[in-house]
C-alpha cells in the first residue's frame, strides 16, 4: 500500500530524478541538467535552456483533479515550461504548465474537445517574484470547471473558470520536467520537490488552502 495513494510522482531532486511517491516512476536526465546546491534550497535541479528536461515513465491519471506544485526559480523574460506531455490534442487530455510568451503569467493548458485553452494567472511572476525562489502550486478541478493558482501557499488571484467540457489528462503516456516533450520550449532556471497529484474529488477550499500551505512549508497534504 502506498503511503500517498493519491500522490502520483515526486521529484526532490535530491538523489538525481528519483520518484519518492512510491511508485518507483523514477526520471531519465537528458541534456546539460547539473544538480545544483541553492542557498536556502539546498540540491536541485539546474536547466540552462538547451535541451535539458526531465522525461518520466509513461504513466495515466485516474480521478477528476490534478494538482501540480514545485518550488521554482527563473530569470526574468524567460520562458519555461515546467511540467508537459508530447501530445497536444484538442480531444485528448494532456498537461502542459508553463510561464507566457511575454510577460509574467502562468498558464495551465487543458483540451475542451474543440479547442487548447488556457486557464491563466496574470502577473504570477512579476516583480519581485522573477529570478527568486517561489513556490507554485496549481489546482484544477476539472468536472467544477476551475482552475487555481497559489503563490507561496497564498490564493493567487480567482478561480479561473475553464471553457467547454476540460477532458481529464487520463492518457498512458511520459511525461516530462522541465520541457513540453523532447522538443518542446525548455526550462531556464531552478526546480525542486516536484509534485504530481490525482485526487477523486475537489476538496473543500479550506482544506485544499490548508494543504497547499503544508506543501510550501515542505509538509505532507491530508487530502
Amino acid at each position: 500500500m502506498l503511503w500517498a495513494p493519491n500522490l502520483q510522482l515526486y521529484y526532490p531532486f535530491e538523489n538525481q530524478a528519483n520518484d519518492y511517491s512510491g511508485n518507483a516512476r523514477h526520471g531519465t536526465v537528458f541534456g546539460s541538467g547539473v544538480y545544483a546546491t541553492r542557498p536556502n534550497a539546498g540540491r536541485c535541479l539546474y536547466f540552462d535552456g538547451n535541451g535539458d528536461y526531465v522525461r518520466t515513465p509513461s504513466f495515466g491519471l485516474s480521478g477528476t483533479v490534478v494538482v501540480f506544485a514545485c518550488w521554482v526559480r527563473v530569470p526574468t523574460g524567460a520562458r519555461p515550461n515546467f511540467f508537459g506531455e508530447a501530445d497536444y490534442s484538442a480531444t485528448v487530455g494532456y498537461l502542459y504548465i508553463r510561464r507566457g510568451d511575454s510577460g509574467d503569467d502562468l498558464y495551465y493548458a487543458y483540451a475542451n474537445g474543440t479547442s487548447n485553452p488556457y486557464a491563466v494567472a496574470t502577473n504570477f511572476f512579476s516583480t519581485p517574484y522573477n529570478d527568486v525562489w517561489l513556490h507554485l502550486a496549481i489546482v484544477c478541478d476539472y468536472p467544477g470547471k476551475k482552475t487555481y493558482f497559489y503563490r507561496n501557499g497564498i490564493p493567487f488571484g480567482s478561480p479561473v473558470t475553464m471553457s467547454g467540457t476540460p477532458v481529464f489528462p487520463s492518457t498512458n503516456r511520459a511525461k516530462y520536467v522541465g520541457s513540453y516533450g523532447p522538443t518542446g520550449y525548455t526550462l531556464t532556471g531552478y526546480l525542486q520537490n516536484v509534485q504530481l497529484w490525482a485526487l477523486a474529488t475537489m476538496p473543500p477550499a479550506a482544506q485544499m488552502l490548508a494543504n497547499v500551505k503544508r506543501m510550501h512549508l515542505g509538509l505532507h497534504p491530508i487530502w
